[in-house]
């Protein structure tokens, strides 16, 4: 199932115009490299910086934490 799916795309690829195959790999390598710079900058792992004891209590600390800042307001008044 999976070969026949992969192939029917492979051969539309094939069929296309010059022009649409360039159009579609610039949009697949873009999107690569958006992913892995977001992969890279936006989501760090913190097993090189924490060992799994920390990591899990940093975790923890940010579900039971309650906001402090003025501008939530939990009581629904002003």
């Amino acid at each position: 199932m999976f070969k026949r799916i992969l192939f029917f795309y492979i051969d539309g690829f094939k069929n296309m115009s010059p022009l649409g195959q360039k159009l579609w790999v610039i949009i697949i390598i873009k999107l690569v490299v958006i992913f892995v710079l977001f992969r890279v900058f936006l989501f760090p792992t913190l097993d090189t910086k924490m060992d799994r004891a920390q990591q899990k209590e940093l975790y923890l600390k940010h579900l039971t934490e309650l906001p402090t800042d003025s501008t939530s307001n939990l009581k629904g008044g002003n």
